[in-house]
């Protein structure tokens, strides 16, 4: 068990001398505060010196300020301590607590408690205080006066510990100075939650807003004596327009607070116990903030001064100092430094008359810091030179108001050397807006070559005028009849059975045939003849409505002869009829020639009849 405790505080000590700094600059900090700054006469009040930082357990005990000339020293009312570890570092907060109590009248400064390590001595601020008579004090009004109401007292306490403050880094600036306005709450009592009741209004001001966080970072900040949490809800850099008196107006916040009020009696409402408290709504609003602009100086304003005001740098870059004709080069002016970042103009650039230049793309980058705005504008010019020469680009000019000096200051870039050879022919037509890379593709996937000869149309043809425009309108009424016909046939063929009958009498026909085509063999040359008989029975039977069972031959030449058939086809078609009955009972003699050559000519005398029929 001894060995187990060892090696944690071994751990422990190897950490702390790890992590144990080398200065003991911002390791301690004091700080002091009281209850109250306005105190009854006899009566006590609380001073509280606190201790933080690294090397604050290291430290000793604060040494009291001499009081003795307005309180009398009760006891300590005891001491804390915290500790945090964040991403390594140790930070340690210890608190003494001391009570006094108010002899004299008057107004008097608590002086500073002081702390001695190593061979330094760390001093916190002086608190002003005021001891007054016990009946002027809050809390201590006599009986006879009235008491406030419940929730004016309360609103009362709660505008005493929550308030809104507007600090601004300047008061009185040159135009386009920027001043920085930042918005705090400073509470003392318990905020759930606060939203923007009201915006200030900054008239002849550009607004650069520092970005926010939903969660607003608090620490604790000593203001008057009394320990505030405080937020800081909103921050902007304002940068005047023009000269003269300028006031930007107060902003409002809407604050949920949370209350504890205490149960006089049980028969109180059970929610006011201070187990539960409630929540107050309050709204806060920031003092108005008056700023002074001064018109800038006009001695020594140069010509080209556009009322660009900070400190700034001017870069001229060329990605080619030689080139050919017709070949583009990327300028790059790039303006950076401390200011209106968004206001820098755009420079003027003086090219050979040969040069060809386009619309510059322009990008930015503006840092939002406790510093400042800062960051930089950058103009990407394309440039093609079109004849042959060592060209001269004139320096590139940049004039503003430099804060640091109080002078005009003009930036100007080297003059640059461009040498050009002649190149191809080719003459190149580039787009404006272009980059340094999409320029490199001009001409190879977005530009097209004419090969072939342009289409020549003649003046005054229409296509509306022209025969095929007629047939494209007539076309849907011609398939509308098309459609209207094809159904008719379909009824047709459903109700009509003779109509169906001789309208796929020829498709019968030939399928038969097609079988019979299959039998024709000197094997089954019966067969071969019963089935071309069958084709001519049926296609007779189909084409005239009868049963083919019972059609025998001179039945066929008198069907045939009543529909108007000509001799020679009745002649050929009862000839065909007669060689099957005769091959399918006589002995079987056909050879395969002659059976084909029968086929053929059934098949023909079915053609023959189809023509007629």
């Amino acid at each position: 068990m001894k060995g187990k405790r060892i090696v944690p505080i071994l751990i422990l000590g190897i950490f702390l001398i790890m992590n144990a700094p080398l200065g003991l600059g911002a390791e301690i900090e004091i700080s002091a505060s009281v209850d109250r700054t306005v105190i009854g006469l006899n009566q006590p009040f609380t001073l509280t010196i606190e201790i933080s930082g690294e090397k604050a357990n290291a430290a000793g005990d604060p040494q009291l300020p001499d009081l003795s000339a307005f309180a009398s020293y009760l006891g300590s009312s005891g001491t804390s301590q915290n500790i945090q570890i964040i991403n390594g570092r140790m930070s340690v907060s210890r608190s003494f607590s001391f009570t006094y109590m108010a002899t004299a009248i008057g107004k008097f400064t608590i002086p500073a408690a002081v702390i001695k390590y190593g061979d330094r001595e760390f001093r916190s601020q002086p608190i002003n205080i005021e001891v007054v008579a016990s009946g002027q004090t809050p809390g201590t009004q006599p009986r006879r006066t009235p008491q406030p109401q419940p929730d004016q007292s309360l609103d009362a306490a709660i505008e005493d510990n929550l308030f809104l403050r507007v600090t601004a880094n300047k008061r009185r600036v040159y135009v386009n100075e920027p001043v920085i306005l930042t918005y705090k709450i400073y509470t003392r009592v318990s905020v759930t939650q606060f939203g923007i009741n009201k915006l200030p209004e900054t008239p002849g001001f550009w607004v650069e807003e520092f970005p926010g966080s939903n969660q607003p970072a608090t620490h604790e900040e000593i203001l008057d004596g009394k320990r505030y949490i405080v937020a800081e809800i909103r921050k902007m850099a304002l940068f005047p327009t023009d000269a003269g008196t300028k006031t930007v107006s107060p902003m409002s916040i809407e604050c949920d607070v949370r209350v504890q009020t205490r149960r006089r009696s049980i028969f109180d409402s059970f929610f006011d116990d201070p187990f539960f408290g409630r929540t107050v709504r309050q709204i806060v609003t920031s003092k108005p903030v008056t700023i002074e602009v001064m018109p800038l100086p006009l001695e020594g304003k140069p010509s080209d001064f556009s009322g660009l005001v900070g400190s700034f740098n001017l870069t001229v870059t060329a990605d080619k100092q030689a080139v050919k004709t017709n070949e583009a080069i990327t300028l790059n002016v790039k303006i950076s430094g401390k200011g209106n970042i968004k206001m820098i103009p755009a420079p003027r650039l003086e090219l050979p008359p040969d040069f060809e230049r386009y619309e510059p793309k322009v990008s930015e980058k503006i840092d939002r810091t406790e510093n400042g705005i800062t960051g930089y504008k950058n103009y990407e010019y394309v440039i093609i030179p079109r004849y042959p020469g060592q060209q001269r680009i004139k320096p590139v000019t940049l004039s503003y108001f430099d804060l640091g000096t109080g002078q005009y200051r003009t930036l100007r870039s080297p003059e640059m050397l461009i040498d050009v050879e002649k190149g191809s022919d080719e003459f190149m037509t580039v787009a404006t807006g272009l980059s340094k890379e999409e320029i490199r593709l001009v001409g190879k996937d977005i530009r097209f070559i004419q090969l072939a000869s342009p289409e020549f149309k003649r003046i005054g043809h229409w296509f509306y005028q022209s025969a095929y425009f007629v047939l494209i309108l007539l076309l849907p009424v011609v398939l509308i009849v098309v459609a209207a016909g094809y159904r008719r046939h379909l009824d047709k063929l459903a109700e009509n059975v003779a109509y169906a009958r001789s309208i796929r009498a020829n498709q019968m026909a030939m399928k038969r045939l097609h079988h019979a085509k299959k039998l024709l063999s000197e094997k089954t040359q019966k067969q071969f003849y019963a089935e071309v008989s069958r084709s001519l029975m049926g296609f007779l039977g189909d084409k005239f409505n009868i049963s083919a069972a019972g059609i025998i031959t001179d039945e066929v030449e008198n069907l045939m002869r009543s529909r108007g058939v000509n001799e020679a086809v009745i002649k050929q078609y009862l000839t065909c009829l007669q060689i099957c009955d005769y091959q399918r009972f006589a002995p079987a003699n056909s050879r395969l020639d002659e059976m084909q050559r029968f086929f053929e000519q059934a098949k023909q005398a079915i053609i023959e009849l189809e023509k007629i029929v």
